[in-house]
């Protein structure tokens, strides 16, 4: 397992693998305070002072043999191992009610027993997810934002079973991974779920010639179109045109019927709380999809390697 953690990268930063598409891979991805001593002295997020500080450090970039822009990779979380040290916090200056939680403080919240532990008292379900999943965006990643490119998009069906279809914007892909967590929710209100560091192994395949402009998700029979933007309604309009795009592109269905369609079927869910740029996914039934013509899978079997 590689162990090489950064705190940003671009298409200059070396590699810590290269693979064939359809590889395996397996990493240690360190938890969002893995690396911090102090909770208190974490600066106020997207701000200047915290440039460069250390906390979501990354896995990767690990580059895929052939991946050129124009095509897209397929990352099939096959499992995540979570290690004991969970931990959630109030962060300064984060959150959706930060101007009220001003002080910073931290709770463990450790992994055992097939639950993670709130305050070390309460049970939660887990539910393995990384918020970061990512390939390399041309101008390189600049830590906690998201994109196209996927990023720190924080969508809770991204963990394990989950298929994260991205699009390759530099050469070799350079994908790359972060911000694991042992339990989280959609919209994170505190901006935070139970953080914690995780043994993960998955699998990359890539498809040629393949336009993929904004993240998916396949997960449990549903298919989820993220989009994201500067506000909760620019990612939730950016989902929702992301699936009325696709919905058209692969049914017999135009434009007006989609959108209405997807009003009746498809649930909004915002992935994390407030921040500059904002993302959100529509989930859809993979059956409802099936049953308007659309053919499926979204790529053919015979297309991926």
């Amino acid at each position: 397992m590689d162990s090489v953690y950064l705190f940003s990268v671009n298409p200059d930063t070396p590699p810590i693998q290269t693979i064939d598409p359809g590889e395996e891979v397996s990493l240690v991805v360190r938890g969002a305070f893995a690396d911090v001593e102090d909770i208190s002295a974490i600066p106020t997020p997207f701000t200047p002072a915290c440039d460069g500080h250390p906390l979501a450090p990354v896995a990767g970039p690990i580059v895929i043999k052939g991946a050129e822009p124009g095509d897209a990779v397929l990352i099939d979380i096959i499992e995540m191992q979570l290690q004991e040290d969970g931990i959630t916090a109030i962060v300064r200056g984060f959150g959706v009610l930060r101007e009220e939680f001003t002080e910073p403080k931290i709770l463990h919240c450790p992994v055992r027993d097939g639950k993670a532990w709130f305050a070390d008292r309460i049970a939660l379900p887990l539910n393995p997810n990384l918020g970061t999943i990512s390939t390399m965006p041309p101008e390189g990643y600049k830590p906690s934002y998201a994109g196209p490119y996927g990023g720190d998009f924080d969508q809770k069906d991204a963990g394990v079973g989950s298929r994260v279809h991205l699009p390759v914007m530099t050469s070799g892909a350079m994908v790359f991974f972060a911000d694991p967590h042992a339990a989280i929710s959609d919209g994170i209100v505190s901006g935070t779920g139970v953080e914690c560091t995780a043994n993960m192994r998955a699998r990359i395949s890539l498809v040629k010639n393949h336009k993929v402009e904004h993240p998916i998700i396949e997960y449990a029979d549903t298919i989820q179109f993220v989009g994201t933007g500067p506000s909760v309604e620019a990612a939730t309009e950016s989902a929702t045109e992301h699936a009325v795009g696709y919905v058209t592109a692969g049914t017999d269905l135009d434009r007006e019927a989609a959108y209405m369609l997807l009003s009746i079927v498809g649930e909004l869910r915002i992935g994390t709380s407030s921040r500059p740029i904002m993302a959100a996914r529509l989930i859809v039934p993979q059956k409802t999809l099936t049953e308007t013509g659309w053919a499926g899978p979204i790529v053919p079997a015979a297309a991926v390697s």
